[in-house]
């Protein structure tokens, strides 16, 4: 009895004390608060004392440093806001609140959060390394002709003048769309990387029509690395965070790119007024000079035109030497060009560009002629520019008009991917596909002479852009050369705010694309932040009623885009209520909407030809859809779809494009229901494109016995277990010309066999995806080596647990990106290759190489191989490497990868050393932040990784 006695009584204190800390917590309400206020500016004062030391030596502080300092400003955040809640709720009844559970979680979060400085605290007293000599590179921007002419050198001379001085502020460039601005602050810009000053941080962001505090702090925290819970943290948290991490960068030139009005940069995050003893300068381009003076801008600069020799040494440029030289009479008739352009470089290029191959005298006396017609008297200056750059745009055929206006229906700035471009020229049946069995390459074609003609611009290799100017002047075009009617209509962001301004009635195209889109609510501004979203909804105001983002009166419309990200209502009511009320709709693209279900009225669009309904919720097929009879494109790509009812593909007749990628049968009977779709497809006898998944072999065996197999991008999806995998010679052969993507997605698989002879090859296969755990060997024909097998491939990744090399890659011809992700048991990534094509130079094309948790690779590769295109790599979770195999940089650009293991790796001598750490750019350890820690650690438990929670 004594025993269970003592037993008892050594058990009553851990039952009992948690009770009572627990019954304590509302009646310490006020202590622990005053107690955490106390503390966190004890931290505080910490973190000026690391800060204002690494300051003081000139240094930037070390990704530890750092991560521990962005910590204390999230703590510093949420203390903050427990203070507010405790004053708050303190209001009710004087000083004291009778609250207690109100009293009880405040007391309990403000205890927990004194914990948690307290171990920052001590963290902070325990660094042995506070600062290190390196700072965060980026690449160079472009800036076309690498020729600088006087004038801009002597503009260029001017502002770094400034950003040289002692005096902190705002510096203006401005001047009319399409004289060079962005261009001038590039040469900026990439002076100071050429410098490789590691005492100035550049970053350069673009602002654009219609930019928010919002939008600016979205580009600078994916530009400056910061990892940043943006749907959870308000703006002003945000402009916080961001001015710590300036202020730690000690001198700092921001570079905002195409300003159209006055922005608050405090309320953005960007710290001007600190005194004198560090630089912090802001460097601006803007079409106004009211805007430089709403900005406050300490000094400015007019960019006008160019000088006559220096515009002509650029038309010149742009018109090619074989042409000018071609005709005697030509150079003075170029001269005569140059002249009426005025020395607007944009002007210059584009019809420059449009005169290159022009070899008769009589077509430069054309050009002259209509120059001088489009000079109109009594219009703005940007109008008359439109009438000059239109001589391009007439020299297109009809459908490369068409095509070239549809671009303008993307947002200002907008990085526009060529296939979904492609796509939309489909949707409107601008392509012509009557001599080609791949139905994207007219596109691609189209998108060729668009960018020989300066009309557009290539970003990489997967995505165009139209320069602001060029754009304006599409719509402008577009709108029957009318800026003011609302024929053409493109919203994003803010835009979305004003749309009640816009006559809809008159709409016939609206594109209404948007990454953070704010929807109007009763002419308020409902939040990004979809949790205060629920808090309006919640307090039972009703002016927060929805309204659709397309009303009922725009009955003209014929052609629909809506791209959202944040959407905050599960119903297509959020986007229009009844589709049937247009009926002459005749493209309709739904995508990123959340939609459950269909467009109501679906069936009553009888002239629709395109509908994409990719990365929503939808579980369902309508039957009505069958009597959709003109669909040509039908997308309904990365959806849970439970019901595809029977009979509905063989009345799409006219159907050249499905899309049924990455859809993940839900109900029951899927193997059946995949069986007899399959078998349906070969109903439709006009398909030219088909994308789509499978998850059982039966299904891939189905699909085999088609006699028409256009399969586009296909995803294979075993669930179940099988050892072998084939992809079959019979397979290649039926869709070697159009094949664009292939995925694998079979966990068990240990070999992977492709099967192929010399007249089979995937010709067109650009993008190749191994996600297979247990995959350790890959088995070509003995006759067929990799590279002539995949002589087109572009992008590859890996996420194989068991492979153990992939030196088959070493001679692929046109591969750009290679992605290696938690390839575990890989030591050395590369090695020589002897029989096919061992005289070859490795990697010719290779420019992004992506290395993720390979926690055993010790080596890349030995010197032998080479990577003489290789502009960026990404190395992430690699704690064994401890040496990259370069010995020159060459084309390289940017080594991103994390401090540790930058300052691990081991250099030949330090010139080589000093020469790379031009290209170093820090990546954030995001396994190891707040937000992705669980994930993270789960994800290095799994590859046995070397992260611990220190």
């Amino acid at each position: 009895m004594n025993s269970v006695g003592q037993v008892v009584a050594a058990a009553i204190p851990s039952i009992i004390d948690p009770v009572l800390k627990n019954i304590a917590y509302p009646f310490k309400v006020s202590d622990n608060v005053k107690a955490l206020e106390k503390a966190t500016a004890t931290l505080t004062a910490a973190q000026t004392d690391v800060n204002e030391n690494a300051a003081r030596q000139g240094l930037m502080l070390s990704s530890l440093v750092e991560n521990w300092s962005l910590h204390v400003e999230e703590v510093k955040v949420e203390a903050g806001d427990i203070k507010r809640r405790y004053e708050e709720r303190s209001r009710c009844f004087g000083s004291q609140s009778f609250n207690c559970w109100s009293n009880f979680w405040i007391s309990k979060d403000a205890a927990r959060k004194l914990m948690e400085i307290k171990e920052l605290r001590d963290e902070g007293a325990n660094f042995t390394e506070v600062a290190i000599q390196l700072l965060p590179q980026v690449p160079e921007l472009p800036i076309g002709s690498e020729v600088v002419v006087p004038k801009e050198e002597s503009n260029r001379e001017e502002i770094l003048r400034y950003i040289n001085s002692d005096q902190n502020g705002i510096f203006g460039i401005w001047g009319m769309g399409g004289v060079g601005k962005t261009r001038l602050l590039h040469l900026v810009h990439n002076h100071y990387k050429k410098e490789n000053s590691a005492n100035l941080f550049v970053v350069k962001v673009t602002a654009s029509k219609g930019c928010t505090v919002e939008k600016l702090q979205k580009e600078l925290c994916e530009n400056c690395g910061l990892d940043i819970d943006r749907a959870n943290s308000s703006a002003e948290s945000q402009a916080r965070i961001i001015s710590h991490y300036l202020t730690t960068k000690r001198n700092f030139l921001i570079l905002l790119d195409d300003l159209w009005g006055q922005i608050d940069l405090e309320k953005v995050g960007i710290p001007l007024g600190l005194g004198k003893q560090f630089k912090k300068k802001v460097v601006i381009t803007t079409r106004f000079e009211s805007v430089c003076n709403l900005m406050g801008v300490e000094e400015s600069v007019r960019v006008a035109g160019l000088e006559t020799e220096d515009a002509l040494r650029l038309f010149y440029e742009k018109v090619g030497e074989k042409t000018v030289k071609s005709h005697p009479g030509i150079p003075s008739l170029a001269r005569e060009i140059v002249k009426e352009l005025g020395g607007l470089p944009l002007a210059l290029i584009i019809i420059g560009a449009s005169m290159r191959g022009k070899k008769h005298p009589r077509n430069w006396v054309d050009r002259i002629a209509s120059l001088k017609e489009s000079r109109l008297k009594g219009i703005d200056e940007e109008e008359n520019l439109f009438h000059r750059l239109k001589l391009s745009y007439d020299s297109l055929n009809e459908k490369s008009k068409h095509c070239f206006l549809v671009c303008s229906l993307w947002p200002e700035d907008y990085f526009i991917n060529k296939i979904e471009l492609i796509e939309c020229w489909l949707g409107l049946g601008l392509l012509d596909l009557s001599h080609t069995r791949n139905i994207y390459n007219p596109g691609y074609d189209v998108i060729r002479k668009l960018l020989s003609a300066c009309l557009l611009e290539e970003v990489g290799s997967e995505y165009v852009k139209m320069h602001d100017v060029i754009r304006d002047m599409a719509l402008w075009i577009a709108r029957g050369e009318d800026k003011e009617n609302d024929k053409w209509v493109v919203l994003d962001g803010l835009d979305q705010m004003r749309h009640k301004n816009i006559r809809w009635s008159d709409v016939e195209r609206a594109s209404l694309i948007s990454y953070e889109l704010m929807v109007p609510m009763n002419g308020k501004e409902l939040p990004l932040n979809p949790y205060e979203y629920d808090e309006l909804i919640s307090d039972g105001s009703d002016e927060w009623e929805g309204v659709p983002l397309i009303p009922c009166d725009a009955t003209r419309l014929q052609f629909v885009r809506v791209h959202l990200r944040y959407p905050f209502t599960p119903t297509i009511d959020a986007v229009v209520q009844n589709v049937s009320i247009f009926g002459d709709l005749a493209f309709l693209e739904l995508r990123n909407c959340d939609l459950y279900s269909f467009p109501q009225g679906i069936s009553q669009l009888v002239k629709l030809e395109h509908l994409n309904l990719e990365n929503n919720q939808i579980t369902s097929v309508p039957d009505e859809l069958k009597h959709v009879r003109n669909l040509r494109f039908l997308s309904l790509g990365h959806n849970s779809i439970s019901l595809f009812p029977k009979g509905v593909l063989p009345e799409l007749k006219e159907l050249m494009v499905l899309d049924l990628y990455n859809i993940y049968y839900c109900g029951s009977g899927g193997e059946q229901h995949w069986t007899w779709l399959i078998n349906e497809l070969s109903c439709l006898s006009k398909l030219r494109c088909l994308s789509i998944k499978l998850q059982q072999p039966a299904h891939f065996r189905n699909l085999l016995e088609l006699s028409n197999l256009p399969v586009r991008t296909l995803f294979l999806h075993y669930k179940n277990e099988t050892d072998t995998l084939e992809i079959p010679s019979s397979f290649i052969g039926k869709v070697q010309d159009n094949l664009y993507k292939l995925e694998l997605k079979v966990r068990s698989v240990r070999k992977l066999l492709f099967g192929s002879n010399y007249q089979s090859r995937l010709g067109n296969l650009e993008f190749l995806s191994f996600l297979m755990d247990e995959l350790e060997m890959i088995e070509w024909p003995w006759n067929v080596p990799p590279e002539d097998l995949l002589p087109m491939l572009h992008d590859l990744f890996f996420e194989c647990w068991r492979i153990l090399d992939v030196s088959w890659t070493l001679y692929l011809p046109c591969l750009r990106t290679l992605k290696l992700f938690r390839c575990v048991h890989i030591v050395q990534l590369f090695e020589p290759v002897g029989g096919f094509g061992a005289i070859k130079p490795t990697f010719p094309s290779l420019i992004r190489l992506e290395l993720e948790f390979l926690p055993e690779m010790e080596i890349i590769c030995d010197e032998s191989i080479t990577f003489p295109s290789l502009e960026e790599i990404r190395i992430v979770g690699c704690p064994k490497l401890k040496k990259l195999p370069f010995q020159s940089r060459g084309k390289l650009k940017t080594i991103k990868i994390e401090s540790e293991c930058w300052e691990r790796l081991e250099w030949e001598d330090n010139d080589l050393k000093r020469d790379f750490e031009g290209c170093f750019a820090r990546e954030p350890r995001w396994w190891l932040t707040s937000r992705w820690t669980q994930e993270g650690r789960q994800l290095w438990w799994r590859c046995g990784g070397h992260v611990t929670d220190s």
